[in-house]
């Protein structure tokens, strides 16, 4: 069973393996972020009670495993999350989410735990590029170049950086950018854009 065909507002319980008591209860989003940050497993058992019985994660979702794959180069886990369901909620039929690059920002040297500024993400498909520009507070910013419209996606890197800038241009002459992309995520999206693009 995909997740997508889950209600939206399904709630899941969890039993961990070895454990006798689950845990819960979480939304979708809460499982992902847990098995993003490992504490949970895919071979840990879940329960809703549309399910009738507990039965293993890796055989009920397979969000998990698409989330998984994005985050190969050192991508914020909860970032490509956020990224990752905002897209898919959004997404067109037969679009597929192919890569997800999130900018590197510098540590806070401040005492207070609060994020003054949230990384920018640039998510390919094969339809589109999209940008994401995250707020503090309110709905995130979204811009979407479908792939008709963009002629290239070129990396650029100064020497002796650890990141990088990649940039869209578009068919109108256009670019847009997004810095600090770290120089593994740029080489991905550079290849990505290389092959949906035919450059």
């Amino acid at each position: 069973m995909s997740s997508e065909e889950l209600p939206e507002h399904q709630i899941f319980h969890i039993l961990r393996n070895g454990e006798q008591e689950p845990i819960g209860p979480y939304s979708q989003n809460q499982l992902v972020e847990l098995l993003n940050t490992k504490q949970i497993k895919s071979s840990d058992f879940v329960y809703y009670p549309e399910l009738k019985g507990w039965k293993p994660m890796s055989q009920v979702f397979d969000f998990h495993q698409q989330v998984s794959n994005f985050g190969d180069e050192g991508q914020d886990p909860h970032v490509v999350t956020e990224c990752f369901n905002f897209i898919n909620s959004r997404s067109e039929p037969e679009e597929e989410i192919y890569y997800i690059a999130v900018q590197e920002l510098p540590a806070l040297s401040l005492t207070a735990a609060v994020r003054l500024t949230s990384p920018r993400s640039m998510i390919i498909t094969n339809h589109r590029f999209c940008i994401l520009n995250p707020k503090l507070m309110g709905a995130i910013d979204f811009d979407e170049y479908p792939l008709d419209q963009i002629v290239s996606g070129i990396k650029k890197i100064k020497t002796g950086k650890s990141t990088g800038i990649f940039n869209i241009v578009l068919k109108n002459g256009d670019w847009v950018e997004i810095d600090k992309i770290p120089l593994d995520q740029l080489a991905k999206l550079e290849q990505l854009s290389k092959e949906l693009l035919g450059t």
